[in-house]
Parts: structure tokens; sequence; C-alpha cells
């Protein structure tokens, strides 16, 4: 195989390397610009935050039945969705349960779905203004944070969603001072009570915390220590 040296762009997102620190950075400002555009937000004033503030008025809006359900509407939301999932997993982890929530009405979405998605567009125009990428650095780790070492962390909301009192539950992983992975979704099951929502998000990290070792050691990274959960 031969090397075309160092990546620069790749599936849409931008890769830069600090010569000096060695720091890698990620981020999808140019794909952000082409959605904006696409649906008429270039010009959009930001919000600070992917979901409203009264997070329970709006999930008891999403949930109330459409009784006349528009094609058009329908189709517009799952292509906005499906370019907000793109950007979700690469670079932008904080939508992430905003998105796990909205994608449950994929096929029967209406006015209040389409524009709770487009408020996530409106905090993705403020973000990339601020110029916050992800940023891998091992010079700089945080501590305790070790170069080179997986951390992971874990949380669960008991019974938050309240239509059918299931609980939100997600995790992320950090190597070298900035997230490599990461998950916000509903629990598979219904627990009961607040410790067993910790215990089943847990279960979920540590299944990701096996796989992403696995992959470090096959990518050079050896993992000799235990992983900090």
């Amino acid at each position: 195989m031969i090397s075309e040296g160092p990546v620069n762009w790749y599936l849409s997102v931008k890769y830069d390397c600090c010569p000096l620190t060695g720091a890698v950075s990620a981020n999808q400002e140019l794909y952000i610009n082409k959605i904006l555009q696409r649906w008429g937000m270039s010009e959009c004033h930001p919000l600070p935050t992917p979901f409203p503030a009264k997070a329970d008025d709006v999930i008891t809006a999403l949930t109330e039945p459409i009784l006349n359900p528009d094609a058009k509407i329908i189709k517009e939301f799952q292509e906005l969705c499906g370019a907000l999932l793109y950007v979700q997993v690469h670079t932008v982890p904080e939508i992430s349960w905003a998105l796990s929530l909205l994608t449950k009405y994929m096929t029967k979405a209406g006015p209040v779905h389409l524009a709770t998605a487009k408020k996530i567009l409106r905090h993705l125009q403020g973000r990339k203004s601020e110029s916050i990428p992800i940023t891998w650095c091992a010079q700089a780790c945080r501590e305790p944070h070790l170069p080179g070492h997986i951390y992971g962390y874990a949380d669960a909301s008991f019974a938050d969603v309240k239509p059918d009192r299931t609980s939100s539950m997600g995790y992320v992983f950090i190597i070298n001072n900035a997230a490599v992975s990461w998950r916000s979704t509903r629990s598979p099951i219904v627990v009961l009570d607040a410790c067993e929502a910790e215990v089943v998000s847990l279960s979920s990290a540590c299944q990701e915390a096996v796989y992403l070792r696995k992959l470090c050691n096959e990518l050079g990274c050896i993992q000799a220590s235990l992983t900090t959960m």
C-alpha cells in the first residue's frame, strides 16, 4: 500500500493536525452549512441547546397522534433526521439524545416533529460559529487521564420518558482528551428503580469498552491496564 500522507477530508469530516503539538481536530462545518442552506436556515438565529428547556411539554406534544398525516412533511422530516444523524455520528455527540427521541416518529411525523428537528439545526448554527471541534491531543490530557488510555462515562435517568416510563441512558468514551465513541438512547427494558437504570446503562457501556479495547490493541494502542469506567 502507498501512503498518501495525512488525512485532510474523510466522509465530509475535515481533519486538521497541529505540527507543534500533534493534536488532531475534526469538524463538519462545511456539511452543516450545506444542511442549513438546504432547509433555508443559513441565517437562522442559533440556540444554545439542541432541545427546548421545557422538555416534558415538548415530549408530550410529540406523542400526540397525527390525525391527518402529510406525506410531504414525513418525507422532509425523514431527510432532515438522516442528515442530522450523520453529523451526530461523526462530530456532534450532544444532539444524540434529542435525535433518539425524534427518530421514533419517522413514519408518523407532523409539523411539531419537523419544527423540533429544525431547532437542532439552529443549535448547529451556533455550534459551528463557536468553532468547537473534537480535538485529540495526548500532550494535554487532563488529570487523571493518561495518554492513550480509554476512559468511559455512563449515566441514566430513571423513567424520564413519561409516555411509556422508560429510562434514558447513554455513555461516552474518551481517549487523548476527546470523545471517540458515544451513545444516547432509551433503555431497551422498563426498570423498577434508578439503581437498575444505572446498571443497564453501565452494562451497555461495558460492552462498548470491550470492543474499543480490542480495536485499540489492533491499532497498536495497547491497553495494558484496566479501563476506568
